[in-house]
């Protein structure tokens, strides 16, 4: 049976959720939501450290990985003292509370730099290679493991595979079994439910301007994405996300063969959204709006209405066994004519006072 490496945000609902999963749950992953380290989402607020030691420990007996995977980190951050200094007391302190089993990182240059300044938390640490290092080939694979064994962290428990693997099937098999014969020891991870575009074009500038955001420029990069980049796209032809490499709920035994952990994402969206795909996912079914499982195209539900359930039977075939030449199929495109339905507007109006 596949478990589950998900968010963890400080919601006493949504972690009675997570204490209730029964041996399922593996591992989850947490932003220190403060300037002292960047990761890969836009910093909404800041948040005490204790509270989340105590938040994390209401759930013992899961891997507990800390977020590092900003694409850059600020330039105080490569040197020792100053924000390092103060960011390796934060690790000491989730050392110290049990809540902290590695890290997970996007930026080799930081790395090394933890590593040479904190070797005494390094020797104790997993180095957890991000989603976004786009691992999708054996060659990928040795040239990121390559950066770990120059650290002096642990070498990690679980390796996550590209997106894009979930829709080649045979890649993934073929990628898993050379990561189980080179590194027996470690477990394969796949991400369910991102929802952007397939290969999207615009994440390593969309990654770059999130870490930019989280050093202090003046950015928004939601409004970017929707003047200019991929949620400009599926307003234009919502289909494409039929062709993003979701795994739906009902999907995932098709990948248990590769795969020994499904992570789930959506942390900023909330403990609601995070509640009802966790949910969903455990089952393994999921009755309403396919939508309100993805992350990235979220704000879609408020346009599109696409039932999860009424998705024909034989929908992953199709969708794992097409070439990807996107411009010239309609496959994708005639199944959401054929069960998407379109919402009305509601406009919001507001009273003067």
């Amino acid at each position: 049976m596949m478990r589950f490496n998900v968010p963890f945000i400080l919601d006493e609902q949504y972690i009675d959720d997570l204490k209730r999963l029964e041996g399922r749950l593996y591992a989850v992953h947490f932003s220190l939501h403060q300037p002292v380290l960047a990761d890969a989402r836009v910093r909404l607020h800041a948040q005490g450290l204790q509270p989340i030691i105590n938040g994390l420990q209401q759930i013992p007996g899961v891997k507990k990985y800390l977020l590092a995977n900003a694409r850059f980190q600020s330039a105080e951050n490569y040197r020792a003292g100053g924000a390092l200094s103060r960011l390796i007391a934060c690790l000491e302190q989730l050392m110290a509370g049990g809540v902290l089993h590695g890290i997970i990182f996007s930026d080799g240059y930081f790395l090394k730099a933890l590593s040479d300044a904190a070797p005494h938390l390094a020797t104790r640490l997993e180095a957890i290679p991000s989603i976004n290092f786009m691992i999708d080939s054996a060659e990928r694979l040795e040239a990121v493991m390559a950066i770990l064994n120059g650290s002096r962290f642990l070498p990690p428990d679980k390796i996550p595979l590209d997106r894009a693997l979930n829709r080649r099937p045979e890649s993934l098999r073929d990628l898993a079994a050379v990561i189980r014969e080179r590194y027996p020891e470690m477990r394969v991870e796949l991400l369910a439910n991102e929802g952007c575009l397939n290969h999207c074009a615009f994440r390593g500038t969309h990654e770059a301007l999130i870490a930019a955001a989280n050093v202090g420029a003046p950015i928004d990069t939601f409004r970017l994405n929707r003047d200019l980049g991929c949620v400009r796209i599926l307003s234009e032809t919502p289909h494409c996300v039929l062709s993003s490499p979701f795994i739906r709920p009902e999907d995932l035994s098709r990948y248990a063969d590769a795969a020994d952990i499904i992570k789930i994402c959506g942390r900023t969206l909330g403990s609601r959204f995070l509640r009802r795909a966790v949910s969903a996912y455990a089952a393994e079914r999921y009755e309403g709006n396919l939508l309100d499982l993805l992350d990235a195209a979220n704000w879609m539900t408020q346009h599109w209405d696409l039932p999860n359930s009424k998705l024909p039977e034989g929908l992953m075939e199709r969708l794992t066994t097409c070439d990807q030449n996107c411009s010239a199929c309609k496959v994708c495109r005639e199944l959401f004519q054929q069960h998407a339905r379109a919402l009305a507007v509601h406009l919001q109006t507001f009273e003067r006072t």
